[in-house]
């Protein structure tokens, strides 16, 4: 019964930090300033250049682009991966494993645009959502290209060895986008997202999304309360009985 309990502690506090993420992203962007259109951050920035942490829409654009290797989009960020599967032979026998490496990361300059003004933006691979805006596209390149190491081990077998699984994560010409960053200008003037904070795919309404993550984090807050006390209850009636 003590795992048990121990499960629902667990249980308690992951809801627990699900509910505090909520509530400090509902804060955070409580603060940011929805700006409706992109000619107006410039007037946004000449009135309040301090708490400059914006909420802006448009689409992704570009004065140039990079192709993908399956030449079936244009995109302004690319980031390929190979994958390889082997097996390993060891006292047990064989094992099946799979290892990734990075290929290759291809980015140009780009811009947020929406029929009114463009905004360069700078600073976003790491930012929250940016992961799950890029399309995938897969094909196959020669293994001994990125995987030279393993082949020259002697207990390892690649599986195929004349191809591998390549994916490509693309960030697209025409993507709609909203983007939470601190806005600014760079060294020509320019208006620019200098550091983008997180990304939608696609328009969103601030009001409701503050209040949606509000909510959930109540919500959150009850289940890790229950689940906390279930898991203290539980203990406590594991820990009578190893008495009696």
């Amino acid at each position: 019964m003590i795992e048990v309990a121990a499960i629902f502690v667990g249980v308690g506090f992951l809801f627990n930090f699900c509910g505090r993420s909520n509530k400090t992203n509902a804060e955070f962007l409580d603060e940011a300033t929805m700006v409706d259109e992109l000619k107006g951050l410039g007037e946004f920035l000449e009135t309040k250049p301090l708490n400059n942490t914006v909420v802006v829409f448009g689409t992704v654009g570009s004065s140039s682009t990079v192709e993908t290797m399956c030449k079936s989009a244009l995109g302004v960020f690319i980031e390929e991966t190979a994958t390889v599967t082997y097996d390993r032979r060891n006292c047990v026998g064989l094992t099946r494993e799979h290892e990734s490496t990075l290929v290759n990361r291809k980015e140009v300059s780009w811009y947020l645009e929406d029929g009114t003004a463009r905004v360069n933006v700078t600073n976003y691979q790491h930012a929250k959502g940016f992961d799950d805006i890029l399309r995938t596209y897969s094909s196959t390149v020669p293994v001994s290209k990125h995987f030279k190491r393993l082949l020259s081990v002697e207990e390892i077998t690649i599986c195929d060895p004349d191809s591998c699984e390549s994916w490509e994560n693309v960030l697209e010409i025409g993507t709609p986008l909203t983007i939470v960053g601190g806005a600014g200008r760079d060294k020509d003037g320019n208006l620019t997202i200098r550091h983008v904070y997180q990304v939608f795919n696609k328009r969103i309404e601030l009001k409701k999304l503050i209040s949606n993550m509000e909510s959930n984090s109540v919500k959150y807050g009850n289940f890790s309360i229950y689940f906390a006390a279930m898991g203290m209850v539980l203990l406590a009636l594991s820990l009578l009985q190893d008495d009696d």
